[in-house]
């Protein structure tokens, strides 16, 4: 399964790193600096997994978080950020995000790792769904 990957960071040095990071493991990655311009590609394109900060500017990454899970529950997202609150990683889990990471974020192999574990869930309801049509047929 080919999943598009979407990076939102208003800090453009981690957006291009991870960006290039993934680039270079053969995923199809786009780069947002702002929730807003998030919403427009995922609405947009066919994101499946979001990778996002919670603290930027303007709409936070929670908010991101929820309109994103409200537009599309199947879309898989990953959160990470530098302010570090028990709020923050209670509103990821409350509002389905798969991970937490925190930054400054070290080893990358860590998110990727989170990332490819959301293609796999993706790819499993692909099938089952697959699998349930043929059944129909």
């Amino acid at each position: 399964m080919e999943v598009k990957l979407l990076i939102v960071d208003d800090e453009q040095s981690i957006a291009g790193s991870l960006a290039k990071y993934f680039r270079l493991h053969e995923f199809e990655v786009g780069v947002a600096h702002n929730a807003e311009e998030a919403l427009k590609k995922i609405f947009e394109e066919n994101y499946m997994v979001v990778i996002s900060d919670i603290m930027m500017p303007g709409m936070s990454g929670i908010e991101l978080l929820k309109r994103i899970k409200k537009y599309n529950g199947m879309i898989q997202v990953l959160m990470m950020t530098g302010v570090v609150t028990i709020e923050n990683v209670l509103a990821c889990l409350r509002n389905g995000a798969n991970e937490c990471y925190l930054k400054p974020l070290g080893d990358l192999e860590v998110i990727r790792a989170g990332v490819d574990e959301a293609v796999g869930k993706l790819t499993r309801w692909e099938n089952l769904i697959r699998n349930m049509v043929k059944r129909k047929d």
